[in-house]
């Protein structure tokens, strides 16, 4: 049902605004009017307007990088003394993505009707994230808008670099190992063959490697609708297993215990963990809401369900210090140093510093990744590849005798 910003008179001659939601403008003017009020203004806001006209906002053209860039401008402009009306229009003139500017006209529009900002922002949870929300509304409180649009900017800013630097470290393997399997068929299928009948018209006796590989190229060739077959279905499978609960357990099992890469996974839900708690402490939120958002930046199951029993436990009076004590998931050290936060009364600024001890530790655990991946997949490719040719070149010899008689 599309939305409605308004301004409007009380009996007392008051303005008064707000936004409703209704069929049509004239059933909004008349839930208004129902109150008492007598309409000055009533505007459909933009992101439902858009719907109503079938142009709605495209949420996934919206990058990171648009709200980072959106934080920053409207921390350095209300700093300097603009009104937060003023800001939100003037980023809306500048801003390029028309989906983007969409969201932003509306958040206006409801910052002019009279929702606070964090309200307004609330409104587009697949734009803004519950961290800024919650940040946002702290802000409200004590009046440090502008400060706490800077933090927001920062935080998402390592977030995003934390999230490059996996994609960076994973990336490499995955399109080597597309390389290696699209070389692979390319030789099965269109080279193989073509040895294959040069090699049965000279009678010459195959090396079993030769062989093994010449059965592959006819099976592929020859039923390759059941390989495309068995792919799309090995595929599909595998994207149903892990929307399952059961899947994501095993998924996520895997990530943080697997060889090589499971110290790059733990360090980087550590690090996401301390990096939001330590911005949320210093900024005055509470301790469950907190836990609550900390759990929904961690995006691996195990670790939902120990911010899960930590939530538990705080709820109990337990210290979350404790709490952290009893999981296997938290390095002893990082509890430690929070046990002492406590002690001491400066949790945030504790978490602080824990945050950038475990970046630190994430940035190299992607580099000793990264540095071991990069050799192993080139002596992969190049015994993969090297194994095809040397069984294309064994029969050569054989082909050379008959040839010649011998």
């Amino acid at each position: 049902m599309p939305s409605f910003a308004y301004q409007a008179r009380d009996a007392t001659g008051q303005i008064c605004s707000g936004v409703l939601s209704a069929a049509t403008a004239s059933d909004a003017s008349q839930q208004i009017r129902a109150e008492g009020k007598f309409v000055v203004k009533l505007n459909e806001t933009r992101a439902a307007a858009q719907a109503e006209q079938g142009h709605a906002i495209q949420y996934r053209r919206i990058k990171r990088d648009d709200v980072i860039h959106f934080t920053h401008q409207m921390s350095v402009m209300i700093d300097t003394g603009v009104t937060l009306g003023e800001a939100l229009e003037s980023i809306c003139e500048q801003t390029p993505n028309e989906d983007f500017k969409a969201v932003l006209e509306d958040v206006n529009e409801r910052v002019q009707s009279g929702q606070p900002f964090s309200v307004s922002l609330e409104q587009h949870p697949k734009v803004f994230p519950k961290l800024m929300i919650s940040l946002l509304r702290a802000s409200e409180a004590s009046g440090t808008m502008g400060e706490m649009l800077e933090r927001v900017s920062a935080y998402l800013t390592k977030e995003r670099n934390t999230i490059k630097s996996v994609r960076g470290a994973m990336i490499y393997p995955v399109i080597m190992m597309l390389v290696a399997g699209a070389v692979t068929v390319f030789l099965l299928t269109f080279v193989l063959p073509r040895f294959g009948k040069i090699y049965a018209n000279r009678g010459a006796m195959l090396p079993a490697p030769t062989r093994l590989l010449l059965g592959a190229s006819e099976v592929l060739t020859t039923f390759w609708y059941a390989w495309v077959g068995g792919a799309v279905t090995l595929v599909g499978s595998f994207m149903y297993f892990r929307r399952q609960e059961f899947g994501r357990h095993v998924i996520d099992k895997l990530k943080i215990n697997a060889p090589v890469i499971g110290g790059m996974f733990q360090q980087l839900y550590i690090t996401r963990a301390t990096r939001t708690m330590g911005t949320m402490i210093s900024a005055g939120v509470p301790m469950l809401d907190m836990i609550a958002i900390t759990r929904d930046v961690t995006n691996n199951i195990h670790y939902e369900e120990l911010w899960d029993e930590v939530d538990t436990q705080l709820q109990q009076g337990v210290q979350l210090s404790a709490a952290l004590f009893e999981s296997p998931l938290i390095p002893n050290s990082v509890s430690r140093m929070i046990h002492s936060g406590e002690k001491a009364g400066r949790l945030g600024m504790v978490m602080d510093k824990i945050a950038e001890f475990t970046e630190h530790d994430f940035d190299e655990a992607v580099k000793r990744t990264t540095e071991f991946i990069e050799p192993a997949m080139v002596a992969f490719m190049g015994a993969l590849i090297g194994f095809v040719a040397i069984s294309l070149l064994l029969p050569i010899f054989s082909v050379g005798r008959v040839m010649a008689g011998g």
